[in-house]
């Protein structure tokens, strides 16, 4: 009699403490877009090193990050990433970004020809042909 009262016990105890561990946490990247499967790493390259300075929820660029918030983009839903996408295609072509008075502060801002080409060709949704 006593076996069938001790198993249930048991199994309480075991339950408590399971329910009483932590799961352990996830390492995060450091790179803010790391999380993002569907931005390619070269793309999160450029991002990081010319765009997200002025285009993040914590700029101090009030009308950069209206205009165009990493953060927000990655958190959006693929119909609105499309539609962003076109915007920054579009914005590129113009050679609107990065602006001119931003380049004169800080000509290191400036996108490479191949870095422009990269971005233009993400956002307009083009694939790379492989050799």
């Amino acid at each position: 009699m006593k076996k069938l009262t001790l198993l249930p016990m048991a199994a309480m105890v075991g339950l408590l403490f399971f329910q009483g561990t932590t799961k352990p946490e996830v390492e995060t990247a450091p790179n803010h877009l790391a999380m993002s499967p569907d931005m390619p790493e070269n793309i999160k390259a450029i991002v990081d090193q010319k765009c997200y300075g002025c285009h993040n929820a914590e700029s101090k660029n009030e009308k950069g990050k209206a205009k165009l918030d990493w953060d927000a983009f990655e958190a959006s839903k693929k119909s609105k990433q499309m539609a962003t996408k076109g915007k920054i295609a579009e914005v590129l072509e113009k050679g609107d970004m990065p602006p001119a008075k931003f380049l004169e502060n800080k000509p290191e801002g400036k996108l490479s020809e191949a870095e422009l080409a990269t971005l233009m060709e993400w956002s307009a949704g083009k694939k790379k042909k492989t050799e």
